[in-house]
């Protein structure tokens, strides 16, 4: 298999020094119901090999119901639950994990930063509105040596195709996104989502109804692929695994289409970046 030429030339992402990752799961539905397992893996995993400790909350304020099941990681049993409840005893119990769970909506106070914490807060919502809160929660804390401590990885997807996006600036500068401009060895800044893709902070009609479709009407209005969210969940899941425990991640936006078979990326070199 042949290796993208900009990928070769790219440079890997480096993370804030920490002690702690806490990760913040926005949105307990399609794609959230089916990350949160791999997430409490992730978590095992690190605090297995490294000497840092981990947390995950989930957040949503939605109760499980009937049209949620086929699609939705949740079995008949759980309908009338709080999704964000149902999801964090599970995998919390399952796995022995540090997760809690939300039943609101998400707020800027949610991602507070902490001493010596990376904060990932893993959006798998829907909806503009709530995007806008993620995106203005990046650049709040800290960090350590000008790195940022807070980074929003988006999950979306159509009826059969999908994205991830990694960012941590809603204000972001070029010229400190790497180490050198000339010949770079690490990236440091990445663009928010929602400078990569403005549209992600524009509501659509139906977000803007009178009356608007829940996410599991949409599906059934669209025809979405019943694994489609199953595959943005796998994407998100490789890069919290490279950006939490193996390091190395060169990309930050991951396309694919079900349909043709097809993936492409968008990789950490000046170039690339240079755009925003």
């Amino acid at each position: 298999m042949q290796i993208d030429l900009s990928y070769s030339q790219s440079v890997p992402l480096v993370v804030s020094q920490h002690d702690h990752v806490m990760f913040l799961l926005v949105g307990a539905g399609g794609t959230g119901g089916f990350l949160i397992g791999a997430i409490a893996r992730l978590m095992k995993e690190i605090e297995a090999t490294t000497n840092k400790t981990t947390s995950c909350t989930v957040i949503d304020p939605d109760i499980i119901e009937a049209k949620n099941i086929p699609r939705q990681n949740f079995q008949p049993g759980d309908i009338g639950l709080p999704k964000a409840e149902v999801l964090a005893a599970r995998y919390a119990l399952a796995m022995g994990c540090n997760i809690g769970a939300i039943n609101q909506h998400f707020t800027i106070e949610m991602a507070k930063a902490h001493w010596h914490t990376l904060i990932i807060v893993v959006g798998c919502v829907d909806n503009a509105a709530a995007r806008q809160t993620i995106a203005e929660s990046l650049g709040r804390g800290n960090g350590t040596y000008y790195l940022p401590d807070t980074w929003w990885l988006d999950c979306g997807n159509h009826r059969t195709s999908g994205q991830v996006l990694l960012g941590s600036s809603s204000c972001f500068k070029f010229e400190k996104a790497f180490d050198n401009l000339a010949q770079p060895n690490f990236c440091k800044h990445l663009p928010s989502p929602a400078l990569v893709h403005p549209e992600l902070l524009q509501p659509l009609p139906e977000e803007i109804a009178q009356t608007p479709l829940s996410c599991a009407e949409l599906i059934a209005r669209n025809q979405q692929s019943l694994f489609v969210n199953q595959h943005v969940a796998a994407i998100a899941s490789e890069y919290l695994l490279a950006l939490t425990l193996t390091g190395g991640l060169r990309k930050f936006a991951t396309y694919f289409d079900i349909n043709s078979g097809s993936s492409r990326s968008l990789y950490t070199h000046p170039d690339t970046l240079a755009r925003y």
